[in-house]
């Protein structure tokens, strides 16, 4: 990818998945067909008890990813693994609020181009990262409930959506957690700048209807 990335776009429709979320196991074919239908960005999140052990496996895998997202000019990304992401030159890191802290894998990767997301479940959080100038995006949720992820916290509904807006409309903000395209255009009318999912996709018997009905590039 070329920096500088445009978030507000990029975020538009943020697949996450790994080998875990895919009934068959092949993230790269799904991810491929995923791009092929409009995706905007994929942040690649291995995890659970179906996902790859070895660091070799999970190494080769995320380049492969890389690949696909750099061929289609859309930002690659990785859930936690800061070392990952400064080895294989990611274009984001994304973090939790339980993972690091946010200051020190900004000042690890932010010298490097890599650019930086962090998840949000509270009103004060968001106002913290308001004050994090080095900040790429928010990710906001789970805004409903949700199976894909095991460690996911308190479900926060619309509310936080629209107080985020309001209170920080300039700093790029992604909603979370159950997230389908019976739901999206009510997460949509909160003025967040995309949905984030999972399952949605990765489940999907039609991605690319799937993704054009999410909002996706057509």
């Amino acid at each position: 990818m070329t920096k500088r990335i445009n978030w507000q776009e990029a975020l538009k429709v943020y697949l996450i998945g790994g080998t875990q979320d895919v009934v068959d196991g092949n993230l790269v074919t799904l991810l491929s067909e995923a791009i092929q239908g409009g995706i905007t960005c994929f942040q690649l999140r291995e995890k659970g008890p179906r996902a790859l052990e070895k660091r070799a496996d999970v190494e080769e895998l995320a380049k492969e990813c890389q690949e696909l997202c750099r061929r289609a000019s859309i930002p690659f990304i990785i859930n936690d693994d800061v070392a990952l992401a400064v080895k294989l030159k990611a274009d984001a890191v994304h973090v939790g609020q339980s993972d690091r802290g946010i200051i020190a894998t900004l000042n690890e990767v932010k010298p490097l181009g890599i650019d930086v997301g962090l998840s949000i479940n509270t009103l004060d959080q968001f106002k913290k990262a308001l004050t994090i100038s080095e900040l790429d995006y928010v990710g906001i949720g789970p805004v409903f409930k949700t199976q894909s992820k095991a460690d996911a916290q308190p479900v926060v509904g619309m509310k936080l959506l629209k107080e985020a807006v309001q209170l920080g409309p300039k700093l790029p903000k992604v909603a979370i957690g159950g997230i389908t395209v019976d739901n999206v255009a009510a997460v949509k009318a909160t003025g967040v700048d995309g949905v984030a999912v999972i399952s949605a996709i990765t489940m999907s018997p039609r991605i690319s209807r799937t993704i054009l009905a999410l909002g996706g590039k057509s």
